[in-house]
């Protein structure tokens, strides 16, 4: 691991703070900026390689002028587990996301999510989980959950919450059998029991979530590009009826996101914004009964004998 460290005023900070966390795909693990003095902020950068640390330091050049960076390699330790410690509790809207130093704190009538800092996405600080978290909460008070599927589930927050939510039962799927494992302890913190069944799996297009049917509420926190991709695959999985909530996208991937769902016969029925990054929920319509009447047909010759007795013949 490697770590990247500037020094400059606190809006120069911040702002670079931003790039680097909102940058798609970032060389940056971990971001976080701190007060050095009262005119003094550090803006540090956790990066898994040599060469991300030194396209962080570049990046950091380049977007701050006369802003010097340098880099240091750590010893081996979870740096970015160790950065994102002590991180205060997130409110997106009944949930309360948080480690345990911070559940005891917890407000009465709100829902606790157990999500200790790691390596895997998902802590509810982001705008897409929390713009996912919102948007889930909305949806759960308009029908009932059902049954989930959590595409890219990172930490297993959305799933957990779903389920905390009324959901009868959840299926979390990633690509990284890391962020897995780490789903796997979030899910036994949170008591989840049998009703979260976690796999690794490359999108949505799996053996096993095929075989479950189709799902009530589908949640995909990913990036644009997959979430386009994937796009006829969640729409299929979807029940008529259901609600399909993205994440994952900067506010200028909006419209390629929205081509590749619109064009599918789903309704958008809600956008929100936090921060940089957009959530976009969309229900799949109900199937239409027909309300054709079936024409009876006329047996000949008691059309005859009608026609017969209304002239008076």
């Amino acid at each position: 691991m490697y770590k990247v460290s500037a020094s400059c005023d606190r809006a120069t900070a911040e702002h670079l703070s931003d790039v680097l966390a909102y940058m798609d795909p970032s060389p940056a693990a971990a971001v976080s900026t701190e007060e050095v003095t009262r005119m003094t902020w550090r803006v540090d950068a956790v990066c898994h390689s040599e060469e991300e640390a030194s396209a962080c330091v570049s990046i950091i050049e380049s977007e701050a002028s006369g802003v010097s960076a340098s880099h240091q390699k750590l010893p081996d330790k979870d740096w970015v587990a160790e950065s994102l410690r002590g991180l205060p509790a997130v409110k997106a809207g009944p949930y309360y996301v948080a480690g345990a130093h911070e559940l005891v704190h917890l407000e009465g009538g709100m829902i606790p999510i157990w999500i200790e800092a790691g390596p895997a996405f998902g802590t509810g600080h982001h705008g897409t989980t929390k713009g996912c978290l919102e948007a889930l909460a909305d949806v759960a008070k308009r029908k009932k959950l059902g049954k989930v599927l959590d595409i890219g589930t990172g930490s297993g927050v959305l799933a957990i919450a779903a389920l905390k939510s009324g959901a009868h039962s959840a299926i979390a799927c990633d690509i990284d059998p890391e962020s897995i494992r780490i789903s796997k302890i979030n899910a036994k913190n949170n008591k989840m029991g049998r009703q979260l069944h976690l796999l690794v799996a490359n999108g949505a297009n799996n053996a096993f979530i095929r075989n479950q049917g189709l799902y009530d509420t589908v949640l995909a926190n990913i990036l644009a590009r997959p979430l386009v991709s994937l796009s006829s695959d969640i729409t299929k999985l979807t029940k008529p009826g259901g609600y399909i909530i993205l994440s994952g996208l900067l506010h200028h991937q909006e419209p390629q996101v929205k081509a590749a769902f619109s064009g599918r016969n789903l309704s958008l029925v809600d956008r929100r914004r936090l921060g940089a990054w957009s959530t976009l929920v969309y229900r799949k319509p109900l199937q239409r009964k027909s309300n054709t009447t079936p024409v009876k047909k006329l047996n000949p010759t008691h059309f005859e004998l009608d026609m017969a007795e209304f002239f008076g013949l």
